[in-house]
C-alpha cells in the first residue's frame, strides 16, 4: 500500500470540526451561540486531548464564549461521541483563535508603514 497522506488524529480533528460546528448551533439551544464559529481543530496523537480554536464575530465576545463552550463541554463531547463511533473520544478544550486580528492589526500596521514612506508612488499599487 502508499504512504497515508492524512494521519487518524487529522481525519478525527477534521470529524469534530463538522460535528462541533453543527452540535454548537442546534445542541444548545439554551445558549445564543450564533455568534460562534470554528476555526481549527487540533487532536492529540493518542486521541486523549482535542483543543478547538473558535473565533466571533465581534471579539469582545470572546470571554462569553469561551465561558459558554467550556460550560458545555460535556454535552457536546456526548454529541462527538455518537458521531465519532470510536471507543476515544478526546476530552475537549477551547481555546480562542486572535489570528484574524492579528492579521487585521498586521495589515493595518503595513498600510501606515506604506503611508508614512516618502518613496511610495501612489501608481505602484
Amino acid at each position: 500500500m502508499g504512504h497515508r497522506e492524512f494521519t487518524r488524529s487529522d481525519r478525527v480533528a477534521a470529524q469534530l470540526r463538522r460535528t462541533l460546528g453543527t452540535a454548537i448551533h442546534q445542541n444548545l439551544p439554551d445558549e445564543d451561540t450564533s455568534f460562534i464559529t470554528i476555526s481549527d481543530v487540533e487532536v492529540t496523537r493518542d486521541l486523549s486531548v482535542a483543543t478547538v480554536y473558535i473565533n466571533t464575530l465581534d471579539p469582545s465576545q470572546e470571554k462569553l464564549a469561551l465561558d459558554t463552550l467550556k460550560a458545555n463541554a460535556i454535552p457536546l463531547r456526548k454529541v462527538v461521541a455518537a458521531a465519532l463511533h470510536s471507543r476515544k473520544v478526546p476530552e475537549l478544550r477551547f481555546k480562542y483563535d486572535n489570528s484574524l486580528e492579528y492579521g487585521r492589526k498586521m495589515e493595518d500596521l503595513i498600510k501606515q508603514a506604506r503611508a508614512s514612506d516618502p518613496r511610495e508612488d501612489d501608481s505602484t499599487d
